[in-house]
């Protein structure tokens, strides 16, 4: 089912307060985040989240990244830090079981390491912090595409980097979604575009051109969507190829107000990043979570799964014309 959203009311839901007083440190920590890469909105806003609960909560916020989506360069950029025995450094992870190793190098060197966005696997990760449920993420976006296309025909999936710990799960809810619900769609082909704008229009155009008879594009990360669009757009398919996905508004509006795309989905990345930034600063000051946190500066409460160390910020956000005003 699609639900309608007005802006002001996303807006007020999830208004960042940066005024007021928060836990602090007897020293002010360093909080490191190596996001899958530099240079795209998508961490940019996270970023910006992450500065904000620093001003907040009174810690030295960090933000390095390699300049593509590269493991290594993600590793690489890690083991740097934790040399520079920061208090805490986490990741948006390009591989969720590259950075195990490090995970345990960080807490042997008693630095307190996390992941956001994309986790990393095993028993060293003192904190995950998730954007929201990955079934219904994948469920939602699947529901939005069979709206689309009158829940039939041939579909092609855009996603980043083949090892992405969230990107294959969603994609594997995605399938898991259309095969229990939408028997007459079918996946002719999953690509990767890696996080790049420019790859995924020309991958997506590359698909036009082998389905002819294909009816829509998901793309699975933030810079895929637009790159399809782009492709749909360039194709003269606007209209006759959907393109859906998971992606951000200002990254998807022009494509949104030209028709070209109805629907994409995600969540408040300001949110995920300063959610990310006070659960590590609870961390830090040994407070545990209850199942259900009160956070200042967010609106409702944030679920944690002490099974996982997982917070999980809230519900998917359909984004459509109605809304796309909404910054981030």
């Amino acid at each position: 089912m699609k639900h309608h959203f007005r802006s002001s009311s996303i807006l007020v839901g999830l208004t960042l307060l940066v005024a007021g007083g928060g836990t602090a440190l007897a020293a002010e920590p360093s909080i490191a985040f190596v996001p899958k890469l530099v240079g795209i909105p998508y961490f940019s806003a996270m970023k910006q989240g992450f500065e904000q609960a620093g001003k907040k909560f009174g810690a030295h916020i960090i933000y390095q990244g390699p300049t593509t989506a590269s493991v290594s360069g993600q590793a690489e950029m890690v083991q740097s830090l934790i040399n520079k025995h920061v208090t805490a450094v986490g990741v948006s992870a390009n591989s969720p079981t590259a950075l195990e190793a490090l995970a345990k190098q960080a807490k042997d060197h008693g630095i307190l390491f996390y992941s956001t966005d994309s986790q990393v696997d095993g028993p060293d990760v003192d904190l995950r912090v998730q954007q929201t449920s990955n079934k219904a993420l994948a469920y939602t976006v699947i529901d939005q595409l069979a709206t689309a296309i009158g829940g039939k025909g041939d579909v092609a999936f855009v996603s980043g980097g083949p090892t992405a710990t969230n990107l294959n799960e969603w994609i594997a809810l995605m399938k898991q979604r259309i095969a229990a619900k939408y028997p007459a769609i079918k996946v002719v082909s999953i690509q990767y575009a890696g996080e790049d704008i420019n790859n995924a229009t020309q991958v997506t155009g590359q698909l036009l051109s082998a389905y002819p008879h294909l009816k829509g594009v998901v793309g699975v990360n933030s810079t895929a969507v637009p790159g399809a669009a782009q492709a749909v757009l360039r194709a003269g398919l606007s209209g006759k190829v959907a393109v859906t996905g998971i992606t951000d508004p200002n990254s998807i509006r022009p494509f949104i107000m030209n028709g070209t795309v109805k629907s994409v989905v995600l969540w408040n990345p300001i949110a995920l990043g300063y959610l990310t930034a006070w659960g590590i600063m609870q961390e830090l000051a040994h407070k545990p979570f209850a199942t259900e946190n009160a956070v200042p500066g967010l609106k409702g409460k944030v679920h944690y799964d002490a099974a996982t160390h997982t917070l999980l910020l809230g519900k998917p956000l359909v984004i459509d014309k109605a809304n796309v005003s909404l910054n981030f």
